[in-house]
């Protein structure tokens, strides 16, 4: 039988580890920076002056079909694709190592070597399960309106078969928003079902996505809790953030945006932005590294409990 854990104490096990791993916490946000965000910076600049030709060219009055306009938006789209490729490869490679370091933070804290940074077997098949999660979710999404779309259809043709399409239309609605919280209801209770795969994965250093759906029987109302306090701590700290920034963003960038927008190539842009960014690429990196830490430890912590922590320590 699969023991209990609290809620609340695993939703807030993301700060506690910040507060405990602080400087761990700032060397996952240098591989972030270094290994995810400065890599598409580099990416992106190159396609800078071509952005910034078609939107010198491209007006209120400009032919859509217009041979120039349409061949830089070709060319445009073709780099875009390679930018596109890397960033899917890259937010999956960098983002799972972090969530593997705040595994093995959780699980195994005497594993401090390398600020528990690993590239492994366990990472390896967290990444595969990362990108079924993935793709799954996109396809759930789908199959969620389902019920939508049948519960709309009846409720309408119901009412219209009596001759009242209006009645019908409503009905159909409110029938169609009824189907559609049921359908976002069972995806997110097979999603809570399913949370333990890449704790169990990262432990078993094996492909383990099913064998979720039996520890956490019984348990998605209290993981329900622990996402919804975990969601609610991430969302305050969001905030404060981007207001700082923004305020920020806004007291110095305070007269650059007209030269920004005569600028006529990405050797006039780079120099207004570059202070601008030097700044807050770093930040980014940091934040995003509180954020994965905040959301990852919960779930490290909930497959502790549940599974028992002489148990997770002996195959960790």
């Amino acid at each position: 039988m699969a023991k209990k854990f609290s809620a609340a104490s695993a939703a807030v096990s993301g700060w506690a580890l910040i507060g405990r791993e602080p400087v761990a916490v700032l060397v996952w946000s240098g591989v972030i920076l270094f290994g995810l965000i400065l890599p598409l910076v580099l990416l992106f600049l190159p396609m800078l002056d071509s952005i910034l030709r078609l939107i010198q060219i491209v007006g209120p009055t400009t032919d859509p079909e217009n041979p120039e306009v349409m061949s830089r938006a070709m060319e445009l789209q073709a780099r875009m694709g390679l930018v596109n490729l890397a960033s899917m490869v890259l937010n999956v490679l960098v983002p799972v190592v972090i969530v593997a370091a705040v595994f093995r933070a959780v699980l195994a804290p005497e594993d401090r070597r390398g600020f528990y940074l690993r590239i492994g077997a366990a990472e390896g098949w967290m990444m595969l399960i990362y990108l079924v999660f993935l793709f799954g979710a996109y396809f759930a999404m789908f199959v969620a309106f389902v019920p939508a779309l049948l519960l709309g259809g009846v409720g309408y043709f119901a009412m219209a078969a009596g001759g009242d399409t209006e009645a019908g239309a409503v009905v159909g609605v409110l029938m169609g928003l009824l189907g559609l919280l049921a359908g976002w209801g069972a995806l997110l209770w097979a999603l809570l079902r399913l949370s333990m795969a890449l704790p169990m994965t990262f432990a078993g250093r094996s492909f383990l996505l099913f064998e979720s759906w039996g520890l956490t029987r019984g348990q998605a109302p209290r993981l329900f809790g622990m996402v919804l306090l975990m969601g609610l701590t991430s969302a305050v700290f969001q905030l404060v953030v981007t207001t700082i920034m923004i305020a920020v963003a806004v007291f110095a960038g305070m007269g650059i945006v007209g030269r920004l927008q005569t600028a006529r190539s990405a050797a006039e842009v780079l120099p207004l932005l570059w202070p601008f960014l030097a700044a807050a690429v770093p930040v980014a990196a940091v934040v995003q590294a509180v954020m994965i830490t905040v959301a990852a430890a919960p779930f490290a912590r909930a497959y502790q409990g549940l599974k028992g922590v002489e148990e997770v320590e002996a195959a960790v």
